[in-house]
């Protein structure tokens, strides 16, 4: 569970850029501003052990606020961030969902969708303090003590536990990266993004094109991703990355200076072993952020 949806964070990247002159492309915010954005994420697993396949769904929606409290001296934007609602829903062995919703009061009787709701529901509502630059770079992102300890006893002995790491690891990547420099149509630059994971770390690194203008005036940028997977030492089991390829786009109004939309798919098979079982896994994921008015 906890990697499934580690997994959907790498949706971003950090971005430089060698263009002389063209369209820039920076954040815009102002104080006292809100923004509220549409996070959501599907992953299709296929899993493949002794010649049985085994297809489980993961969809997960989140309804996130961003409000500017502060623009430093250094045109540093301070962004209180906020989980409004989270939904997740699962479907296991193909079988009947499993669904948790923060927007629902009564409690549920699934006490696999309880332990959900006992962490997911510490975070929805709770301020997060993000410093982004014009970039879009996240310069530092502060979560609440007091959450952390509340964290760290509502996922005890739960499959669903949400740390500091992936807190912060979730906040930095809902914000779209641009690079430093003006970019003409055909542009192009790399951009890099590391992701721990329980097993391994992932690691994306993604060719950026900037395709100029569309018909409503909005920035285009395409996202073309490959991924590598770096096994930990003490890591019990191997994954072997065999195919990974992937697309993407950006949406940006670069007049109003905020991302508009991204959508990002990506496909990876991979190989499994643990304690001499081997297993085949397809992930097939489709993330997509957008700014609701």
């Amino acid at each position: 569970m906890t990697a499934r949806i580690c997994l959907w964070l790498a949706l971003t990247a950090c971005v430089t850029s060698t263009a002389r002159s063209g369209d820039l492309l920076e954040w815009k915010l102002s104080t006292g501003e809100s923004l509220k954005y549409t996070v959501q994420n599907e992953m299709v697993t296929t899993s493949t052990v002794g010649g049985f396949d085994n297809q489980s769904r993961l969809l997960q929606t989140m309804n996130m606020v961003w409000d500017v409290d502060t623009l430093t001296a250094n045109r540093n934007f301070v962004v209180s961030q906020a989980i409004k609602r989270i939904r997740v829903e699962m479907s296991p062995n193909q079988s009947q969902s499993i669904v948790f919703d923060s927007g629902l009061k009564e409690s549920p009787d699934d006490p696999f969708v309880r332990s959900l709701g006992n962490v997911f529901r510490k975070i929805v509502d709770r301020d997060f303090m993000v410093t982004m630059g014009p970039t879009g770079a996240i310069k530092d992102v502060s979560i609440p003590e007091d959450l952390l300890e509340t964290l760290k006893t509502a996922a005890a002995g739960t499959p669903t536990g949400v740390d500091e790491p992936a807190l912060k690891q979730m906040l930095s990547q809902t914000s779209v990266l641009l690079p430093t420099n003006p970019v003409e149509n055909g542009d192009t630059w790399q951009s890099q993004q590391t992701v721990e994971l329980p097993f391994t770390t992932l690691r994306l690194d993604a060719r950026m094109t900037y395709k100029g203008l569309d018909d409503n005036g909005l920035a285009v940028i395409d996202y073309s991703p490959t991924v590598t997977l770096e096994r930990k030492d003490d890591a019990p089991v191997k994954l072997t990355l065999t195919d990974s390829r992937g697309t993407g786009h950006v949406l940006f109004d670069r007049n109003q200076g905020r991302m508009v939309r991204m959508q990002l798919n990506l496909h990876m098979e991979m190989q499994s072993e643990i304690r001499g079982t081997k297993a085949l896994q397809k992930i097939d994921q489709q993330t997509v952020m957008v700014l609701k008015h």
